[in-house]
């Protein structure tokens, strides 16, 4: 079967075969912006009805894989749609038959970092930078804090969410964040190699598959949901938290109040 690529405007897909391809494409950091969120949701949802599909790989153009979500959306009452629209993107992620790999090179911060944890399986270059800085503004990473501690244990998810302090690819692996890290030369071979595998499989026993680990994850959702809420309840009223993400913003130092 011949490749075949659809291209919107800041995410692009290569069907080959039994192998999805979709690509994050917004110089030169693939912030994760409202607009690239929708793009990407709606492609996942789109994939989604192809029962023939065995695998979805999940890559970023570029200097790598994403910056995180959008700093500048985070801001007073754009906290709940922008909160939504990740949670729909996570949705898309977890739902369906076709299991998805992401392929990190460079950098996978903040919501990013949340999105290839929430692969099936993940394959990251030895080097990349792998964290949730969020704490340094005065947010912090909802998703993650529901789902770290199921994947890499109560201590390692709190050193994540609490210090923001990123880790490389290589100690991501070792951690259980992510399956396995390799050299960044050798990273699209690799991924290439898994996603060749995959292509031989029965897409009836992976997507069986999928559903009977997906059993084990069922109250991940509603974790997830509650833990939105409380960023939602507090963040627009937080001081800290405008303050923080405004000092990013104009490239400051913050001016804590602690409230």
């Amino acid at each position: 079967m011949e490749a075949v690529e659809t291209v919107a405007e800041q995410v692009r897909v290569r069907r080959d075969g039994g192998v999805a391809w979709v690509t994050l494409d917004r110089p030169p950091l693939n912030v994760l912006n409202m607009a690239l969120m929708a793009e990407l949701e709606a492609a996942l949802r789109e994939l989604r009805t192809d029962g023939t599909l065995r695998l979805i790989v999940l890559d970023g153009a570029g200097r790598g894989f994403s910056a995180g979500v959008d700093v500048g959306e985070h801001m007073g009452d754009a906290i709940g749609p922008m909160l939504d629209a990740f949670t729909r993107v996570a949705a898309a992620v977890l739902e369906g038959d076709a299991p998805v790999m992401a392929v990190v090179h460079g950098a996978a911060l903040g919501g990013a970092c949340e999105l290839v944890a929430l692969c099936d399986l993940a394959i990251v270059a030895d080097d990349a930078r792998i964290g949730t800085p969020e704490i340094t503004l005065a947010v912090v990473p909802p998703v993650g804090a529901a789902l770290f501690p199921l994947v890499v244990g109560r201590q390692r998810a709190a050193a994540l969410v609490l210090t923001g302090d990123p880790i490389s690819g290589a100690d991501a692996a070792a951690w259980g964040l992510v399956w396995r890290s390799v050299p960044a030369a050798d990273l699209r071979a690799e991924a290439e190699k898994v996603a060749a595998g995959f292509e031989q499989k029965s897409a009836a026993a992976v997507a069986l598959g999928r559903r009977s680990l997906r059993v084990s994850t069922d109250a991940l959702r509603g974790a997830i949901d509650r833990a939105n809420a409380l960023s939602v309840d507090a963040l627009p009223g937080s001081a800290d938290a405008q303050e923080g993400l405004r000092a990013f913003l104009e490239k400051r130092p913050p001016r804590w109040t602690h409230h």
